[in-house]
């Protein structure tokens, strides 16, 4: 099971985000903020997915810490952001979502990122295996998903 850090500081669309990542059969944990999110890193997920605009450590503090850490430093990086996607490409993370998104578009941003080849690195504690998920499902109902009803809460 692909294990996926969500860090956001809204509570409604991080609840949403966990709970659909656990119905399509990953295992998520949230941050309520940066400083948390770093913290949780350092049990090194699978993937992150990071809001910009948190207080604490914003996204951009969270993805320098993270890429700064040799155990941390190849996990896939996900920028989530309504505003700041100039500084975020900057930064060449692994991916972008622009707010609001569709649950189709955060499921393909997060499979692109897990289907990658695997990245051995001697100097990581961890060997990224990024290998496509067998429980990672990319059919979407024709139903609006509660992601997609809550993404009216992203500005």
């Amino acid at each position: 099971m692909k294990k996926i850090l969500v860090i956001e500081d809204d509570h409604l669309i991080r609840e949403t985000v966990l709970e659909l990542l656990q119905s399509r059969g990953f295992e998520a944990v949230g941050a309520e903020n940066g400083k948390v999110g770093i913290q949780l890193a350092a049990q090194i997920p699978d993937l992150i997915l990071s809001d910009v605009m948190m207080p604490e450590l914003d996204g951009f503090e969270v993805f320098a810490a993270v890429r700064s850490q040799p155990a941390t430093a190849s996990i896939p990086f996900i920028f989530m952001t309504a505003s700041e996607m100039e500084k975020a490409l900057e930064l060449k993370a692994d991916g972008y979502l622009k707010k609001p998104c569709s649950l189709a578009e955060m499921l393909a941003a997060i499979a692109t990122q897990l289907e990658k080849p695997t990245v051995s690195n001697p100097q990581h504690q961890k060997v990224q295996d990024n290998s496509a998920p067998s429980n990672l499902r990319l059919r979407v109902s024709n139903q609006k998903s509660r992601f997609e009803i809550a993404s009216v809460c992203w500005q």
